[in-house]
């Protein structure tokens, strides 16, 4: 974590149709960021980052893993003091 943590946090997740979710710098979350917000992209089971068999292994009755994976990364940051 960061030694001014813990921190508000946006997280952002999406695995779905084999579309990849790449990071990415936006000007809309510059309001966010100058109060302090951390922004984080949780790559999640569905999408296309990792292959096919990512995108397999969380789709129809797999979906689930998505949801798991998600909460996973919000787990992470709280553990290791990000928010």
């Amino acid at each position: 974590g960061v030694s001014s943590c813990p921190c508000p946090l946006h997280l952002l997740g999406y695995g779905a149709y084999g579309h990849s979710l790449e990071p990415s710098f936006s000007t809309l979350r510059i309001p966010l960021l100058k109060r302090g917000v951390i922004c984080a992209v949780a790559h999640v089971r569905g999408g296309g980052e990792l292959g096919t068999q990512w995108h397999e292994s969380g789709k129809g009755v797999f979906k689930e893993n998505s949801i798991h994976d998600f909460c996973d990364v919000a787990k992470w940051l709280v553990e290791h003091n990000w928010t």
